[in-house]
């Protein structure tokens, strides 16, 4: 949990979201504008095998320690997803290599959103980790969600339709209501190598690079608005 004066800061969170992550799922920690933890639920305990209260208050990269694919540093002082958020820029998932739960070095998907402070240079990111439920997730977070999240990722515009066929659309939504691809193929009778094939084509042209991603930036847009099943 956080400090009396960490909580003021995380009050600026949209109301409810804090109660949300305090259960513990999704995975996910918190860091300011000065990239330092302001707070960190059970499930970020879990999966990365530090209590709240011996990483609260330090640098994000000297809890997270987390290395590229190829084994080089990528946590560090300079964080370059920090640096987006700063600029205010599209910020997208990313998959480091972490230490973990003592059991060696393990994958970790990490999805940033951000939340502005009360000035233009400050903020919260919300660091959701590996392991979180899509339709779950999405329909937990759908009030909270920023409207851009720093702005549209690459190829998807700011107002309007998707840019999206009838079909790839059509899977977005029964994906946003929690179905696998396996599922969707059978609810629309297609083949489940077609449903990949809709999906990976949707994550291209929207320039995100989960479902995760592509339903939550659908809710942000509007562009379906019946809720996760």
């Amino acid at each position: 949990m956080a400090s009396a004066t960490e909580l003021g800061l995380l009050e600026r969170l949209p109301p409810g979201l804090l109660d949300l992550l305090e259960g513990g799922e999704p995975p996910a920690f918190v860091t300011d504008s000065r990239e330092r933890v302001v707070f960190w639920n059970s499930g970020a305990e879990r999966l990365l095998g530090r209590r709240a209260d011996e990483v609260v208050g330090l640098f994000c990269h000297e809890v997270v320690q987390g290395r590229d694919v190829f084994g080089n540093r990528y946590c560090q002082a300079a964080c370059p997803v920090a640096g987006l958020a700063r600029e205010n820029a599209p910020i997208r998932s990313f998959e480091l290599t972490v230490d973990g739960n003592g059991d060696g070095r393990q994958p970790l998907r990490v999805l940033p959103l951000r939340f502005p402070g009360p000035r233009e240079d400050l903020f919260l990111l919300v660091h959701l980790l590996q392991g979180v439920d899509l339709p779950g997730v999405v329909a937990a977070l759908r009030p909270f969600l920023p409207p851009c999240n720093g702005g549209a990722p690459l190829g998807a515009p700011e107002n309007g339709a998707p840019p999206l066929s009838d079909r790839e659309r059509e899977v977005l939504r029964l994906a946003a209501r929690g179905l696998q691809n396996k599922d969707i193929a059978r609810r629309l009778g297609l083949s489940p190598a077609t449903v990949r094939n809709h999906v990976h084509n949707t994550l291209e042209k929207l320039g995100v690079h989960s479902k995760l991603e592509a339903v939550a930036l659908a809710y942000r847009r509007g562009w379906f608005s019946d809720s996760p099943q």
